[in-house]
């Protein structure tokens, strides 16, 4: 069937093909998720990567694949020093366990004493219902501790994949930009150039101005925490600007973290 036909069937025929589609384009990307989501990590990551990847280029004279593993090993080495800074400090914190400890305890014996005054449940209940939840927890240990394995082997494969297809895609850029131009018609390779290159524009300016919000978040939240004498300033700071990244409830995340650290650090001094 042409488009013309297509044109001239009922209302009802063309929206059953048009909805059948996109079941079967939903369906098909649900299956392959896991192979889309680092394809579209790596492309959004090359975009990013794309001017100094050109720059090493133009300025030390690598050839394209040298400036192509140059560029991803300064963006790994970048997220390495983040997270050594992040470790760094939360090691720190774990000297102070002993502190948190106690200070839960407290805090538990304060939500006992609420949960008792306002929904009069007694202590012994309280605690009939957590030694059920946590035999429930036990007896699905191995369950649990095997989904985490795969979860942190499926992330770790992730990263990866991720990476490797970023290298690939600064690698074959002019490659990729040919067969996206040979889609179209002649007379319309000039248009799809400029909207390709626009689209990148977009991207690579969207992925900057997230990452100078993380970093104006951060350092806010670094100089707050310093004036108060919270002694976890720029663990929380760091914390804060990760986690800022979820979409409105990512804020809500980082306070209630930084106020528990701060429940237990409070006493100390940078």
């Amino acid at each position: 069937m042409d488009t013309s036909q297509f044109r001239h069937q009922p209302f009802y025929f063309k929206l059953a093909c048009i909805l059948f589609i996109l079941i079967s384009l939903v369906y098909i990307v649900t299956l392959s998720k896991d192979i889309l989501s680092p394809l579209i990590f790596s492309c959004l990551f090359s975009i990013l990567l794309l001017p100094m990847a050109n720059l090493f280029e133009r300025k030390t004279r690598l050839p394209r694949s040298g400036a192509s593993m140059l560029s991803v090993l300064i963006f790994l080495a970048s997220i390495a020093l983040i997270l050594y800074i992040i470790g760094a400090q939360a090691s720190k914190l774990g000297k102070d366990w002993p502190q948190f400890e106690e200070q839960l305890g407290k805090s538990i014996g304060t939500i006992q004493q609420w949960i008792t005054d306002t929904f009069n449940i007694n202590a012994n209940k309280q605690l009939h219902y957590v030694h059920t939840a946590t035999g429930k927890i036990m007896d699905s240990g191995t369950t649990v501790i095997g989904t985490t394995l795969l979860s942190l082997s499926s992330v770790l494969l992730f990263f990866v994949f991720t990476f490797i297809y970023t290298f690939f895609f600064l690698l074959y850029r002019k490659l990729i930009l040919k067969f996206l131009e040979s889609v179209f018609l002649e007379e319309n390779k000039i248009m799809v150039h400029d909207i390709i290159e626009q689209i990148q524009y977009i991207i690579r300016k969207y992925i900057t101005g997230l990452f100078i919000q993380m970093g104006i978040v951060a350092a806010i939240v670094f100089v707050a925490f310093w004036a108060l004498g919270i002694k976890y300033a720029l663990l929380l700071a760091m914390i804060t600007a990760l986690i800022n990244i979820i979409p409105y409830i990512g804020i809500f995340i980082a306070l209630v973290i930084s106020t528990l650290v701060k429940t237990v650090a409070r006493q100390y001094v940078i």
